[in-house]
């Protein structure tokens, strides 16, 4: 990766997704079902944060997987869910799971990173709303790709292999 040139909190989201061969974004639409968000889930194994988009393919909001996950162990067993709850919030947390039929339901607000935006920015982005994948749009704000926080890791330590390197 050394010809590469070294990387740093400026490098850019275009250049971090040139060197890493990441997973595809998964995107979900609002009036998706619960059991649909699982069947994505399983065909994205990789992917920790759905998008929601619309019929244009813009980004309208998320879908951590944890919050999935959460919808299930809830549905299986509710009383151990119960158990984890120490405040309001988690109480509030709760409610929303516990009515979720679609993945409008389930839904944050959006949280993306464009290809001009510095990787120093997505990693802020991505603690700052406690995620760990965030969907790349465009001038738009339609879903072209998906960054992984692990690759990202990866990337900014030149434990990634380049696409020459993977070639061989």
């Amino acid at each position: 990766m050394a010809d590469q040139g070294p990387v740093g909190r400026k490098t850019t989201v275009r250049e971090a997704m040139r060197r890493l061969a990441g997973p595809s974004p998964c995107l979900v639409r609002p009036d998706d079902d619960v059991m649909a968000l699982v069947e994505q889930a399983v065909r994205f194994p990789e992917v920790e944060t759905f998008a929601v988009v619309d019929d244009d393919g813009k980004l309208l909001g998320i879908i951590p997987l944890r919050l999935l996950l959460d919808e299930l162990f809830l549905s299986v067993v509710p009383e151990e869910f119960l158990l984890t709850m120490r405040d309001l919030a988690d109480i509030e947390e709760f409610a929303r799971i516990a009515r979720a039929k679609r993945a409008r339901d389930l839904m944050q607000p959006p949280a993306s990173v464009r290809a001009d935006d510095t990787i120093g920015r997505a990693f802020a982005l991505l603690h700052e709303r406690g995620l760990l994948g965030i969907p790349v749009v465009d001038e738009e704000g339609r879903v072209r790709g998906y960054l992984d926080s692990l690759q990202l890791i990866a990337l900014w330590l030149g434990a990634a292999p380049s696409p020459q390197q993977e070639r061989e």
